[in-house]
């Protein structure tokens, strides 16, 4: 297990509260990363569709879901290649980029995580930079999607008492 701490950076509002001056032993992000990063987590084929029109959107390594790898398959793999770290499989209805980057770093062993842009957290909000550049076939609603988020973070710390996950607010 390593001690040092990481960052997971979602995309609600929140991430505002991020300073990329603080130290950390690993950054990773969510979608298409608004700050420098070590990797990102891919999930939706909207997101595999836009970096393929703009080559310059993502350009550090990434988990891409196994639904997203598929999307690269029709847009020419070789492009995609390079930047594959692994394939992930979202576990329930309500895993986010956010749960699975935060899993990813617990499976590395990291124990330690501030978790920054997940408003849903600490308020009814789905809010997210993503949206800034795709719209999503999924209806994000307050209530559904904020309740199952929450309850897949709680399932996270409840599986991993080793591990501190650090919310940070605006």
């Amino acid at each position: 297990m390593y001690n040092k701490k990481v960052a997971v950076l979602c995309n609600g509002p929140s991430r505002s509260a991020y300073d990329p001056n603080k130290e950390y032993a690993y950054r990773i992000g969510c979608n298409i990363p608004w700050t420098k990063v070590d990797c990102t987590v891919v999930l939706d084929e909207e997101v595999v569709r836009l970096w393929h029109r703009n080559h310059d959107l993502i350009t550090v390594p990434t988990y891409f879901s196994v639904k997203a790898w598929r999307e690269t398959a029709s847009l020419g793999r070789a492009f995609f290649e390079p930047y594959l770290i692994q394939l992930v499989e979202p576990r329930p209805e309500y895993d986010s980029s956010g749960h699975v980057a935060c899993s990813q770093m617990i499976k590395l062993g990291y124990t330690d995580i501030d978790i920054y842009g997940c408003d849903s957290w600490f308020r009814q909000n789905v809010e997210s930079y993503t949206h800034d550049f795709v719209k999503s076939k999924t209806i994000y609603t307050a209530d559904g999607h904020v309740i199952g988020w929450r309850r897949r973070w709680n399932e996270i710390i409840k599986n991993n008492p080793s591990v501190t996950l650090n919310f940070i607010k605006e």
